[in-house]
């Protein structure tokens, strides 16, 4: 009876405590529901943002009707952008790549409004096929919904899926684009837009790389100090610099089109460039720069550029007469008109110091002899030439 007791004293004991773990477990779960629910996510953050976007550059409405994210290894990522789109190449920190693909009916809306002013219902039908002109279209609008985003996600590692992203290029098609994309794991955003109060619904494909932890991340060597024993190898300044990698553009011609021949084109069309060599090749940065010329050719296969050594004329002036034959300068001789130097004249036989006792008047010719002048006649008689003859009184002008 006793043993009884105490058994079922322990059951009740081993329910309230059940009981009470529970209920601590659905209260722990009530306020993780309640905290992601005022949580500031990434597509929460997309979803805010890219309303007053709209609103601010488009005078637009639009809102995000569906969100959903997934984490995507490098390998599969050619399945997320199978279907038909505009797909465009994002430039971020650290020279790492992110994609965005617009699917036609949302870059539709989009010129709409900003070349009409209104958007119109889908008709369907085979969409067209997407250029560089609807690229740059759309990347202001792209650049301030990523830019605006990326400060209210509120942990750390979601900031860096956004931070420091803007638009770079279009892909002429999913290869290209996943050629270019190198990070091993990318996290995938899918957007459903609602744009213009029902009119139209696109989609909009987020493919940000994953941050790498600093766990994960390779040690960097670092020089030691002196008189360390480091078998680290030191590198010096000028070892650093030449070893960093630049990205330079190839230029064979340039060309001038209105918009409406650029719209127009199509594949297959062919530009004339207007040159049959290709020895006046320009070398260009990434901003446009030139900074220098070269021979474009090929060497085992492989695309290759001769640089053409250029002096800088300003950095090196040319004072000396030896410089004379680079100046490329005409010959200038004297037409014998011109006066003579000291050392000519003494040369010649010339006495300069005595130049001054030479008698300047010596060899001038003798002048004729002048006849004699006449006296001139008595002129007493004429009026006004004695005095007494009275001359008018002329009248005082008065200031």
């Amino acid at each position: 009876m006793g043993q009884d007791q105490q058994n079922m004293t322990a059951d009740t004991e081993q329910k309230s405590q059940d009981v009470e773990v529970s209920v601590l477990a659905r209260k722990t779960q009530a306020g993780r529901v309640t905290h992601q629910a005022r949580a500031m996510s990434v597509p929460k953050a997309l979803r805010l943002t890219l309303a007053k976007v709209a609103d601010d550059l488009l005078d637009m409405a639009m809102a995000v009707i569906g969100a959903r994210m997934e984490k995507c290894e490098a390998e599969a990522l050619e399945a997320v952008f199978e279907a038909p789109a505009l797909l465009m190449l994002l430039d971020g920190p650290s020279r790492k790549r992110a994609a965005v693909a617009f699917d036609p009916i949302f870059v539709g809306g989009l010129i709409q409004q900003q070349t009409m002013g209104l958007v119109m219902p889908d008709t369907g039908g085979e969409p067209r096929p997407q250029t560089s002109t609807d690229a740059a279209i759309c990347a202001p609008f792209l650049d301030a919904l990523l830019g605006r985003a990326a400060a209210l996600p509120e942990t750390e590692e979601e900031r860096a899926l956004l931070t420091g992203f803007r638009f770079g290029s279009r892909a002429e098609n999913s290869r290209l684009l996943l050629m270019a994309l190198e990070e091993p794991e990318y996290q995938i955003v899918h957007l459903t837009v609602d744009m213009a109060g029902g009119k139209r619904q696109g989609q909009i494909t987020l493919c940000l790389p994953l941050a790498v932890k600093a766990t994960d991340a390779p040690e960097i060597e670092r020089p030691g100090r002196e008189g360390e024993a480091s078998g680290r190898s030191k590198r010096s300044l000028n070892e650093t610099v030449l070893g960093l990698n630049i990205d330079l553009n190839i230029s064979l011609s340039r060309l001038s089109m209105p918009l409406s021949a650029i719209s127009a084109m199509k594949p297959g069309d062919v530009l004339k460039l207007g040159v049959s060599a290709f020895d006046q090749s320009r070398i260009l940065t990434t901003g446009g720069r030139g900074v220098g010329r070269g021979t474009l050719g090929q060497i085992d296969g492989v695309r290759a550029l001769r640089v053409e050594y250029q002096k800088i004329v300003s950095a090196t002036p040319k004072r000396r007469a030896s410089d004379r034959a680079e100046l490329n300068l005409p010959d200038v001789k004297g037409d014998g008109t011109g006066t003579q130097s000291r050392e000519a004249e003494i040369e010649e036989g010339i006495d300069v110091d005595g130049a001054s006792d030479f008698d300047v008047l010596s060899d001038l010719p003798d002048l004729p002899d002048l006849p004699d002048m006449s006296d001139l006649p008595d002129m007493s008689d004429l009026p006004g030439f004695s005095d007494a003859d009275d001359l008018p009184e002329l009248p005082r002008l008065e200031a």
